[in-house]
């Protein structure tokens, strides 16, 4: 990992929710399809949907994890259509053409450091796979990251974001928060340097990491605060998603209310 970052700081931000994540998840998505893709039979669906979202999600992750990994190599036509259920019916991205997404994700599965190009949908084929190593690159988690790495000064560098639907979100735009924290980055020396077009987005790469290897460094960085955050839960240790999942159900509730408390206080340091 190039990017440095104080893992206390962001440990101890989340470690006062971890406890509240099986009431905080609530992703909640249909399966039915699963039956006709040979991953669940029908009674494993009622058995499975009588459960919280929580312990949905964990099923589904162990499950449907376990039968990607087994079609990889040996059902490659199965192992694409599981491909597009987790993107589609269980991420809720369903406007992108299935040819175009089943090259992406054979993209995405031959690089040691993924494109960003579409990666919240390639992340999550990744996240189900090699749950150990990858995460889910999606608007909500980073938006969750960036807001505690500003917040606690726990890093000078911050993640893109994704585009989003979620309006609490667009209304505290994360990436402005950060510009007009970081300020002095985005003063010219002389008023003709505006008339760069490129004027933002140069003051922009001494605070976002580079696309080209954010997806590599959020891995990097999530798995150090897995370990730290879930010391002593061997399982919840190895498995990234338990990190993955705080930062995604915190980020349209307890993060924007922090940002409203906070920001005043925030802008003084």
């Amino acid at each position: 990992m190039t990017a440095e970052f104080d893992i206390e700081k962001i440990v101890q931000y989340l470690d006062k929710y971890k406890s509240e994540l099986p009431n905080l998840y609530n992703w909640n998505a249909k399966i039915e399809r699963l039956v006709e893709l040979e991953t669940l039979t029908k009674e494993q669906i009622t058995v499975i949907n009588k459960l919280s979202p929580y312990e949905k999600e964990l099923q589904l992750k162990k499950i449907v994890g376990q039968k990607l990994n087994e079609t990889l190599k040996t059902n490659k036509t199965l192992f694409n259509q599981l491909c597009l259920w987790v993107i589609k019916d269980w991420g809720g991205i369903i406007t992108a053409n299935d040819n175009d997404t089943i090259k992406l994700i054979e993209k995405f599965l031959n690089q040691d450091k993924p494109d960003f190009n579409r990666i919240a949908s390639s992340s999550k084929v990744g996240a189900y796979l090699f749950p150990n190593k990858n995460i889910i690159y999606d608007s909500r988690v980073t938006y969750s990251l960036n807001w505690i790495i500003l917040s606690e000064n726990a890093g000078r560098q911050f993640f893109p974001i994704p585009e989003g639907r979620n309006s609490k979100m667009s209304a505290f735009d994360l990436n402005v928060l950060i510009r007009l924290k970081n300020i002095y980055a985005f003063q010219p020396t002389d008023i003709k340097q505006l008339d760069n077009r490129l004027f933002i987005k140069n003051a922009d790469k001494r605070l976002f990491i580079d696309k080209k290897v954010a997806y590599y460094e959020l891995n990097q960085l999530v798995r150090q605060i897995n370990r730290k955050l879930w010391e002593g839960d061997s399982e919840k240790e190895k498995d990234l998603y338990y990190t993955e999942m705080l930062l995604f159900s915190i980020a349209d509730r307890e993060i924007f209310i922090d940002i409203t408390k906070k920001w005043k206080e925030l802008k003084e340091k």
